[in-house]
């Protein structure tokens, strides 16, 4: 067992806080360092007026049972067991998400539900796929696949289908495909419902109310706000230094880092190899721009999320939290949130509030009708390193870097931006409880 005196862990988002809360049950002396004013990163919820939304459409599965009991153990009664729908909205139309066969022949013309019978029937026993449109092709058939998953990837991640891993997929597609949906419609067998979009928990007030009360439980001394690292110093196979806001050094113990992996990598002093240096250039992250609309109406819709593939809409997803927790809005009002995923460069990322406010108004008038003086709030927000861009072969390069990073006897690393992983909030508990194992 190390004697750990010191833990300092870089980066205060759910990753952070979730490393800090088991260090905390195990007493060991450690703090956070959090950029920003607010601990809990893209994870948080945020308030206009009285009317509250999270950043992003957050909600928390019941996946770990041992993860679970903590979170019930933090909220209590304030922890809701939500049961809403999703759906597509596809050529003015909304499509159960996920799909059903009963849906589809309900809304889709005779030949397009010929096709996709003809896709399953043509299809030969299931092979490897190489990326996510072999993927999804086999999964679901040409038809399908085309209709409702490839062009709605292409928007979310950036990239044509055919150069995205198959990892981004996570569980999703399992029990998902064509012969599973058959199933649930002719012979009356249910879908796993593991796999069901519609049920999950939810804070009374928030997402935001996770990281929340792990802070509490924490305690504020642990959580340094404000505290943006600079830069990593190494030397001889050990991280030394830190620095902080770009002037404050600090000696360090044990060090687990939650930022995400490029940036680190750009931190460290002395910098890495040039071929290192290569493979960060090529790594992305995906940024969101949140349009929130604070509306004077009772409801927009009674789904949890909305998934919009077509490009006329520059939007992918819409949420409106009150359909997770009626404490979410006012009585009688709603607030729904719409993300717009993109890089850096992307023009959305540079559009002005009023230029965004209007495009994106617009083309949510063509989902529902909408009248102007419905609005009571509009505010946009920028969240960068949303998630990472997993492509065709990420593996291998962060195999790489990943490897570098483990030279160092006193750093480790954790979260999805650190790890380059596609994970969700019971992912990062269990990773936080086991870094913490790992180092003691």
């Amino acid at each position: 067992m190390m004697d750990i005196t010191d833990i300092h862990i870089l980066g205060g988002g759910p990753a952070g806080l979730a490393t800090g809360y088991y260090a905390k049950k195990q007493n060991l002396n450690f703090v956070i360092y959090e950029a920003g004013e607010h601990a809990g990163g893209n994870c948080r919820t945020l308030q206009l007026d009285n009317f509250r939304f999270d950043t992003g459409a957050h909600r928390f599965h019941d996946k770990d049972p041992e993860v679970t009991a903590e979170v019930k153990h933090l909220l209590g009664d304030d922890l809701l067991r939500v049961d809403a729908p999703s759906e597509i909205f596809f050529q003015d139309k909304f499509y159960r998400f996920p799909l059903t066969l009963s849906d589809l022949v309900g809304k889709l013309e005779t030949k397009t539900l010929l096709k996709i019978a003809w896709d399953k029937l043509r299809s030969g026993p299931g092979k490897q796929a190489n990326n996510f449109k072999e993927l999804a092709l086999n999964q679901y058939g040409k038809t399908l696949a085309e209709r409702f998953l490839l062009n709605y990837s292409e928007k979310l991640w950036g990239e044509p289908t055919h150069k995205l891993s198959t990892a981004i997929s996570g569980n999703r597609l399992k029990g998902l495909d064509l012969w599973s949906f058959l199933r649930s419609t002719v012979f009356g067998t249910p879908q796993n419902p593991t796999h069901l979009d519609g049920s999950f928990f939810y804070p009374k007030h928030g997402i935001g109310m996770i990281p929340d009360k792990m802070c509490e439980f924490i305690g504020n001394e642990h959580v340094k706000l404000e505290h943006r690292v600079s830069r990593i110093i190494h030397r001889d196979g050990k991280i030394h230094r830190i620095v902080l806001n770009d002037d404050i050094e600090i000696e360090v113990d044990t060090v687990i880092n939650t930022l995400p992996l490029t940036l680190s990598m750009r931190m460290l002093e002395p910098s890495p190899p040039p071929e290192l240096r290569a493979i960060v250039d090529t790594i992305k992250y995906r940024h969101l721009v949140l349009c929130v609309f604070c509306l004077n109406r009772d409801s927009f819709s009674s789904n949890a999320s909305i998934y919009f593939p077509s490009e006329e809409f520059p939007f992918t997803r819409l949420y409106e939290p009150k359909n997770r927790s009626l404490y979410m809005a006012p009585e009688g009002q709603t607030v729904i949130v719409l993300e717009i995923p993109c890089f850096t460069e992307s023009p959305v990322w540079k559009l002005s509030e009023a230029v965004l406010r209007t495009e994106v108004w617009e083309a949510l008038c063509r989902v529902k009708p909408l009248h102007s003086d419905e609005i009571i709030h509009y505010q946009s927000y920028k969240l960068p390193f949303a998630y990472p861009v997993l492509e065709v072969g990420f593996e291998e390069n962060v195999k790489h870097l990943v490897n570098y990073f483990a030279q160092f006897e006193n750093l480790y690393l954790t979260g999805r931006s650190s790890l380059f992983r596609y994970l969700h909030l019971h992912d990062l508990f269990k990773a936080g409880k086991e870094v913490i194992e790992q180092i003691q």
